[in-house]
């Protein structure tokens, strides 16, 4: 009777899962026919979370910037989701996250699998579908008792926004049947392609710095999970093979011996599989683990084992195209070769879940106890001018779960700033950011003074070390300090004051946003050129003074008060147009500023992470109204009504053709400026009306020495001219308006370009590298020779106008936050 009860269950749950569509019957068509767009995804989901309430949790996380929601989708065993909170608590205790109790070291793993970070790269999407229909279907061999033991954090789609664009465009130019010739319309995605997000940012360099909306939520639920596993699903060139782990060196050296060999392992196991399917595939290249802002970085510098795979495909494949070998590529084989790699790391997880659970909690243990850590403490060190900028700071550990204190004392330790040991008695409003945490190894990243490379091949920057980047002054110390009191600032509440103005200080990006604000709602500010000096409190060069109007004085001094708060900003009252030091507010020295209209030019021959970044540090920091113009649309431009044009990154034909270029000069001359970023300094340098000059190398040695080179070292040795992207310091003009509210500045530099020194009177020499800047980072070492005694930041007055030339990128994936005040400077302040 007992046996007749089960076969009669088993029936049941068979006849019930028949019911339940495949991807192929809810969507109409077989996965990889068509593009499908994001809602139909999404609709499977959520089909699938409905027909198996017992085995998929359904979770928005958030929306991105176009309000389409993000999800997630648990899927376990009926046991582990009716557990899953008390799962998800066991883990954080086993991360040392959480020390209520001991954790349990029976428990699943979880394992966390992003898709479509970008949105041009269609089969991790696709194959997504494929997997969790498997993964809930009995008649799947390859899948049966894997959810036991294992939880899956699927996201079918990182990056809605871009993902939409791409399908909107793709499924709108091709046609009945695919066509598969390379130059056909639909393997020619227009600009600015759906790689990115809305604001044209690639999430997958964004993990760490959580500058865009998408990352900073997705990031949130992460650490709250904290998985062992995770895999991030990728597409490359048509003509590479599959690509999987083991990945390249370098490999940073705070990856532990266990990380490193658990990716080997797990690729190996998926080798087996593809050597089975006769699919070709490579490891162990050109995918490095050493930026800690990827996909797969961030989560191995937070315990787990993180993996990139890649399939042949991007941005030209469409649904079918030929390659070089002359071969099919077909949107239905790449789908299927990404849901083959999801089930293959499932099963190898399912397989070793005491040795995984036991080595992560060993990971956290250690960096619990200090193990991780190349230094114990980090001190960041407290001024009142860096204000805006420790605040930022405290900002981005929050965001990560860096826990951050404060205390008193003395310690010993590496000085950032002089680059030697030193003693510091710190005080309470000083950042203790402590090396023996949980996040210890992200620490120890994000916060090291020079990258120690195995490799200089790197696929990205090399340097990124926080007090660089954010421009403050800090000690790293092997001395461990104890202190239980989290960090925390007193607030700044501003008061209405019985005066004709208030003042505040020019010392960090939240007075430019202050002054944005003010400008929008069209009360009256003024900057000083000179320092002065009110009533015993010393302001810097650039410093602001707000005049309210007369007959709206009440009504303007609660809004001035209420955005001063917001941002944090200590205003002080203004009771004479005389200060006690310093220039009166009627002299030429103290100019009104103007609120100005600012354009940037976008299209197709610019590069639009970097219209991106002025894109969003316009609309989402600064807050400030911006108008994207498009290069083809130079004529239509009405010129009387614009103050700022910005050229970042990209090419501009109107600098080509010598009418529209002269008519950009007399525009300038008659008050216009230019702020022109990375490669379009040099378009504006070879104009005839531009006095800045490129330094040149000695090509003829660069020559000579290419003749010399070894085929099968091509690629390494070239890098002796080369860097991905080092610090360097940068030596200033304080006294220059570009450069106001800074005592210090690193740049990053990507590129082997300087410009030589303006003479007398064509030109100002801003900000410039002399012998021996560089910080941290790889500089190949013919490059480091040359890169001193060269110009970075220019300004040259032409007419009545400027041309602010900006060689190194001071908005850098918006994550640069020691630039992004230069960016105010140029707009408001020149």
């Amino acid at each position: 009777m007992r046996f007749i009860s089960i076969l009669l269950f088993l029936f049941v749950q068979s006849f019930c899962f028949a019911q339940v569509q495949s991807p192929e019957q809810f969507l109409g068509y077989k996965v990889g026919q068509k593009v499908t767009p994001n809602w139909r995804v999404l609709d499977y989901y959520a089909y699938i979370a409905k027909s198996f309430p017992k085995n998929v949790k359904m979770e928005q996380y958030g929306t991105s910037y176009e309000g389409r929601p993000l999800y997630v989708f648990f899927i376990s065993s009926e046991k582990n989701i009716t557990d899953l909170e008390n799962i998800r608590l066991n883990n954080l205790r086993l991360a040392q996250s959480l020390k209520d109790q001991q954790p349990k070291l029976e428990a699943p793993a979880i394992v966390w699998m992003s898709n479509n970070v970008h949105g041009n790269e269609t089969s991790s999407t696709e194959s997504s579908m494929l997997t969790i229909y498997a993964l809930l279907n009995p008649s799947v061999s390859e899948t049966k008792g894997l959810l036991e033991n294992v939880v899956l954090v699927m996201d079918p789609c990182l990056n809605p926004d871009g993902t939409e664009r791409y399908n909107n465009w793709y499924n709108g130019v091709v046609g009945k049947h695919p066509n598969s010739v390379t130059f056909a319309r639909e393997h020619d995605e227009p600009w600015p392609g759906g790689r990115y997000n809305h604001y044209y940012f690639d999430l997958n360099r964004d993990w760490a710095w959580q500058t865009q909306k998408e990352s900073e939520q997705r990031v949130a639920l992460y650490n709250k999970w904290l998985p062992q596993i995770h895999v991030d699903f990728h597409e490359q060139g048509i003509n590479q093979p599959y690509y999987f782990p083991p990945a390249a060196e370098p490999l940073h050296e705070i990856i532990t011996p266990w990380q490193r060999s658990l990716q080997t392992e797990i690729g190996k196991h998926n080798a087996a599989y593809f050597d089975k399917q006769g699919w070709l595939y490579f490891t162990g290249e050109r995918f490095d683990l050493f930026y800690p802002s990827y996909g797969d970085t961030y989560p191995m510098y937070n315990g787990a084992i993180g993996m990139t795979y890649e399939q042949a495909g991007n941005t030209s494949a469409g649904l079918s195209i030929i390659k070089a070998d002359l071969d099919t590529l077909t949107l239905v084989d790449r789908s299927i070769h990404h849901h083959a790699s999801a089930v293959n790391v499932l099963a190898y997880t399912s397989q070793h879940v005491p040795k995984i659970i036991s080595e992560f909690k060993k990971f956290f243990d250690d960096a619990s106890a200090g193990k991780l850590a190349a230094y114990q403490t980090y001190v960041v060190k407290y001024n009142e001018n860096d204000r805006s900028k420790i605040i930022a700071l405290k900002q981005l550990l929050d965001k990560n779960g860096i826990l951050s204190y404060s205390g008193s004392g003395s310690i010993k330790g590496f000085d950032y700033a002089s680059k030697k040991e030193v003693s510091y008695a710190y005080t309470e409003n000083d950042v203790l950011i402590p090396g023996n945490q949980s996040k210890a190894s992200l620490i120890s990243v994000l916060f090291e003074p020079e990258s120690k490379l195995t490799d200089s091949v790197t696929y990205d920057i090399t340097a990124w070390s926080l007090p660089y980047v954010y421009g403050l002054d800090a000690i790293a110390s092997k001395t461990k300090i104890a202190s239980d009191k989290p960090y925390n600032l007193t607030k700044i509440t501003n008061q209405v004051a019985d005066n004709f103005g208030y003042a505040f200080k020019w010392n960090g990006f939240s007075s430019a946003q202050l002054t944005a604000a003010l400008l929008k709602n069209k009360i009256a500010v003024k900057f000083s050129e000179e320092p002065f000096t009110i009533a015993g409190v010393e302001f810097p060069r650039g410093s602001i003074h707000v005049l309210p109007k007369a007959n709206t004085r009440e009504k303007d001094n609660k809004k001035i008060m209420a955005i001063a708060d917001s941002l944090q900003v200590q205003l002080y009252p203004i009771r004479s147009g005389i200060p006690d030091k310093g220039s009166d507010l009627g002299s030429p020295k103290v100019s009104s500023i103007k609120a100005p209209n600012v354009v940037l030019f976008t299209g197709e021959t610019t590069r639009a992470t970097n219209i991106g970044e002025v894109w969003h540090y316009f609309d989402e920091q600064l807050n400030y109204p911006i108008t994207l113009v498009n290069v083809a649309d130079f004529n239509q431009v009405e010129w009387p009504k614009v103050d700022v044009v910005i050229l970042a990154n990209g090419s501009y034909s109107f600098l080509k053709d010598s009418t529209l270029s002269q008519q950009f000069q007399s525009w300038v001359i008659a008050g216009g400026k230019v702020i022109a970023m990375q490669n379009a300094v040099d378009q504006l340098a070879s104009q005839k009306w531009s006095t800045l000059k490129v330094v040149k190398a000695d090509t003829a040695k660069v020559e000579q020495n290419k003749k010399l080179l070894k085929y099968g070292d091509r690629e390494r040795l070239a890098l002796v001219d080369y860097t991905a992207g080092a610090i360097f310091k940068l030596t200033f003009d304080n006294t220059h308006p570009l450069m106001f509210g800074y005592e210090s500045y690193y740049t990053l530099k990507q590129d082997d370009e300087l410009y030589s020194y303006f003479d007398k009177g064509k030109g100002w020499n801003v900000g410039y590298l002399q012998a021996n800047s560089k910080v941290s980072g790889f500089v190949g070492e013919k490059l480091s020779k040359r890169l001193n005694n060269g110009l970075v930041f220019a300004v040259q007055d032409l007419g009545r106008g400027h041309i602010i030339y900006l060689r190194d990128n001071v908005l850098f994936r918006n994550f640069w936050e020691n630039g992004k005040l230069i960016m105010a400077n140029a707009v408001f302040l020149n």
